[in-house]
């Protein structure tokens, strides 16, 4: 298909395209989690992927991609209070990135690419450095510990290294099939508005904004499981070793230890730390809603269509499954939201 050309900014596409990086961040991990979409964490960061990629194609204006991120944060503190400071901290790398890449869009197809895969390994090697500063390099070594015992090896191999690594290739390599994935068809969704010009979606008038919630609660309560899960795995080791149930997997002491810590780490950042930081994003962002009233009260007005949108794009693509699903949802919320 042939880019569309001479590309000129809209000031209400571009709010719809804020809208709709609001509702990724709101919605979308939801709806996944209705069809038990595995790695839906990945799913949603794709969406915020193919968002900023957007923005930088049909906005090319400088800063555009800037005071979007600005936004999206403000609408994130605002429908998700609770929200932790390394999400905002996800949100500022995936715009800032994107600013960056998409200042020039001669290399289009390939930034897209370039801001997958950095997105999603970045959220990628965040998890992971999540888990060393709660386990410490303790966890790493019991791992390779058990793993090490249960294989029977004499030898002690880095089985850790080895899975981290595979965890951010495969976070790299997602990213850039999602990269690839938003550069066809934005490039081609010029196309789409004119073949699939038959699923416009009717617009009301909507004026309230309830319902527009988060997967914020599912999130933290999958985090919440994978902590609880490692800590009932590490008592069961303590009690097998402590107890000479069979040959001991681990040394008492250490996983002891490794519980310690993180509950120690784990309340001193719950209670003290996030907190803190929190506060100061809040104040920071709450300072810049002031500043930006106008354009968040623009985008507030289209949150609730922007949600009818994806509601009834996810409806006319309930005859498809898994990802042919998402392909023609995506393709329905483009042609609605660049209408």
């Amino acid at each position: 298909m042939k880019t569309e050309d001479n590309i000129q900014p809209d000031k209400q596409v571009f709010y719809r395209l804020i809208a709709l990086w609001v509702m990724c961040e709101a919605v979308l991990g939801g709806m996944m989690h209705a069809i038990k979409v595995p790695f839906t964490g990945m799913i949603v960061s794709s969406g915020a992927v193919i968002c900023i990629c957007l923005i930088g194609y049909y906005v090319p204006v400088k800063g555009a991609i800037l005071k979007a991120t600005i936004i999206v944060a403000i609408f994130k503190m605002m429908l998700s209070p609770h929200t932790p400071p390394t999400a905002y901290l996800a949100v500022f790398f995936q715009g800032m990135l994107g600013q960056l890449l998409f200042s020039n869009l001669k290399f289009f197809r390939f930034s897209c690419i370039l801001l997958g895969m950095m997105a999603l390994v970045e959220s990628a090697i965040q998890r992971i450095i999540v888990l060393t500063i709660l386990y410490g390099n303790d966890l790493w070594y019991a791992l390779n510990e058990f793993i090490r015992k249960v294989t029977g090896e004499d030898s002690l191999t880095n089985y850790s290294l080895s899975l981290g690594i595979a965890y951010v290739l495969l976070h790299a390599v997602v990213g850039a099939i999602v990269g690839s994935f938003a550069g066809k068809i934005i490039l081609t969704s010029g196309y789409w508005r004119k073949t699939y010009s038959q699923y416009l979606i009717p617009l009301g008038k909507y004026t309230e904004t309830d319902g527009v919630a988060t997967s914020k609660n599912k999130k933290k309560k999958k985090l919440r499981f994978l902590f609880i899960m490692i800590w009932v795995i590490l008592a069961a080791l303590f009690v097998q070793s402590y107890f000479s149930i069979g040959t001991p997997l681990l040394p008492s002491q250490l996983a002891l230890k490794i519980i310690l810590r993180s509950i120690f780490i784990l309340l001193t950042w719950y209670f003290i730390v996030s907190p803190l930081i929190t506060s100061i994003i809040k104040k920071w962002l709450t300072s810049l809603k002031l500043k930006s009233e106008s354009d968040i009260s623009q985008v507030m007005l289209l949150l609730p269509a922007t949600k009818h949108i994806f509601v009834q794009s996810w409806n006319l693509s309930a005859s498809l499954k898994g990802w042919k699903r998402l392909l023609f949802f995506s393709k329905i919320i483009l042609v609605n939201t660049l209408r």
